[in-house]
C-alpha cells in the first residue's frame, strides 16, 4: 500500500513544489517505460499461468458486460447531475492539457496493448522460470509509474484554475463517475459469479487499464487482473465510439462520463471535439481525480474481501 501512496503523493507535491525542476526531467518518457515493461510482466505472468489461459474466452465476455456496465452507470449519474447543477461552464481553453495527448495518446495506447500480446506469448514459451524475478522488479517498476503520474498531476495543477467559478460542485463529476462505475461492477459481479468486492475492484479502474490491471495482478490474482485489464481496454474503445454520440443526445456534461480516468489524457481531445473546448478544464479534472482515485479504490475494495 505504502509503495503506491509514497511516490503518488510525493511525486504530485515535489512538482506542484518545483515546477520548474520538473519541466527539465522526461517524465513522459519514464512513465511510458514503466508501462511498457508493467505490461510486458503482466502479460508474461498471464501466458504462464494455465489457469488464465484457459479462462480467457470466459472473462472476456465478462469483461465486456463488466465495461458496458461501467459506461451506463457512470454517463447516467452525470445526466443526472448535469439536470441538477447550475450550467455554469468551465472557463480556459485548456490548451496545455489537449496538447500533451492528442494522435500519441492514441499510438500509446495500441503499443501498451501490444506490450501485453508480447508478454502473454513469452509467458506461454520462454518466460516461465524468470516469473519471480519479473514480479519482484514490477514492483519497483510499479513505485516509479506511480511517481511519474504524481509528477504529471502536480505539473499540471494550472489547468484546474478556470474551474474555481464552479466552487464545491465541482467535484461532483468525478464523484458521478466513480459511482456509476462501481456501481455496474458491482452489479456485473452479482450476476457473473464474482464477489461484489472484485467488481467494485475491476470497475474501480475507471479506464485505466494498466494501472489497475497491475494492481490487481499483485494484489489479487493473474486471473481478476486479466479480468480488469480487459474490461478497461473495452471501456475505452466504447467511449471513443459514443462520446460524440452521448454530447449530442444527453449533453456535454454527461459526455465526459464514459471515459472515467482516461478524461485527462487519451479522451481528452474526443470530448473536446464532442463538447467544446469550454469542458476541457472540467473533464480533465475529472480525469486526474478518478486516476488518484484508482489506487485508493481498488486496495480499498480488495482488503475489505472476507
Amino acid at each position: 500500500m505504502w509503495m503506491i501512496i509514497i511516490p503518488l503523493v510525493g511525486g504530485y507535491i515535489f512538482a506542484a513544489k518545483k515546477p520548474d525542476w520538473v519541466a527539465r526531467l522526461p517524465v513522459a518518457a519514464i512513465s511510458n517505460a514503466s508501462l511498457i515493461l508493467l505490461l510486458l510482466v503482466m502479460g508474461a505472468r498471464l501466458g504462464a499461468n494455465p489457469q488464465v489461459v484457459s479462462k480467457l474466452g470466459r472473462i472476456g465476455g465478462q469483461a465486456l458486460l463488466m465495461a458496458v456496465s461501467a459506461v451506463i452507470g457512470s454517463t447516467f449519474f452525470l445526466y443526472l447531475l448535469g439536470l441538477l447543477l447550475p450550467k455554469a461552464k468551465a472557463q480556459g481553453d485548456g490548451g496545455d492539457a489537449q496538447q500533451a495527448q492528442g494522435p500519441a495518446g492514441f499510438k500509446l495506447t495500441f503499443l501498451l496493448l501490444g506490450s501485453v500480446v508480447v508478454g502473454f506469448f513469452l509467458g506461454l514459451t520462454i518466460a516461465k522460470g524468470m516469473a519471480p524475478l519479473l514480479t519482484e522488479a514490477a514492483t519497483w517498476v510499479l513505485g516509479l509509474l506511480l511517481l511519474g503520474v504524481g509528477l504529471d498531476l502536480g505539473g499540471a495543477s494550472q489547468a484546474f484554475a478556470g474551474l474555481k467559478q464552479l466552487g464545491l460542485t465541482v467535484i461532483l463529476i468525478p464523484a458521478g463517475i466513480m459511482a456509476g462505475s462501481i456501481l455496474g461492477g458491482v452489479l456485473t459481479a452479482l450476476i457473473s459469479g464474482l464477489s461484489w468486492q472484485e467488481g467494485a475492484a475491476v470497475a474501480s479502474g475507471f479506464g485505466w487499464y494498466s494501472l489497475s490491471s497491475v494492481l490487481i495482478s499483485e494484489i489479487h490474482s493473474p486471473l481478476l487482473g486479466a479480468l480488469a485489464f480487459l474490461a478497461n481496454v473495452l471501456r475505452e474503445l466504447i467511449a471513443i465510439i459514443i462520446t460524440p454520440l452521448i454530447a449530442r443526445l444527453l449533453g456535454p456534461v454527461a459526455a465526459i462520463g464514459p471515459a472515467g480516468a482516461t478524461a485527462m489524457d487519451v479522451m481528452l481531445p474526443v470530448i473536446a471535439r464532442s463538447t467544446g473546448k469550454e469542458y476541457v478544464p472540467l473533464a480533465f479534472f475529472a480525469g486526474a481525480v478518478l486516476s488518484l482515485a484508482v489506487p485508493v479504490c481498488v486496495n480499498f475494495f480488495l482488503s475489505i474481501m472476507h
